[in-house]
């Protein structure tokens, strides 16, 4: 029901707004808005560079060249993908699932930037709490190409 309503409003809005950047710039920010339109895009095959912002490893932290085929991570910096060796990695898709997760947590503090060609997640940071230090974490992505 309120997918139904916020559909209803983005309807609405467009006839209001004088152009698609504008509608853009409105909704910019809203996770569920920005995966719909990047599903709207179809992509499932592309490659990215992702930096990782944690207290972890440095092996995890990047950057690292990603190639992800029908939306799976086929190789991290032209290797087959190996978790255990990297930790995890996530695709476009599990980035805006991790999104949506993290904000249902209300964190202390948290920032999200999206590309405006594609509207992938671009720029993402998490400080979960307050008094916990480094349990902090934010993902870049530095380079994007569609395959």
């Amino acid at each position: 029901m309120r997918n139904l309503i916020f559909l209803s409003f983005l309807i609405c809005l467009t006839g209001c707004v004088k152009s698609n950047s504008d509608l853009i710039q409105i909704i910019e920010g809203n996770p569920a808005s920005q995966l719909a339109l990047w599903k709207k895009k179809g992509i499932s095959n592309y490659e990215m560079t992702m930096k990782i912002s944690c207290y972890c490893i440095q092996g995890r932290v990047g950057p690292h060249l990603i190639v992800v085929e029908n939306d799976k991570i086929k190789t991290v910096n032209n290797l087959p993908y190996d978790s255990t060796k990297t930790g995890p990695i996530l695709t476009i898709n599990e980035l805006f699932d991790f999104i949506i997760i993290s904000l249902a947590k209300n964190p202390y503090q948290h920032s999200l930037d999206y590309n405006t060609i594609f509207y992938y997640p671009k720029n993402i940071y998490f400080d979960f709490s307050k008094q916990i230090a480094d349990e902090e974490i934010g993902y870049e992505i530095t380079y994007f190409k569609a395959l």
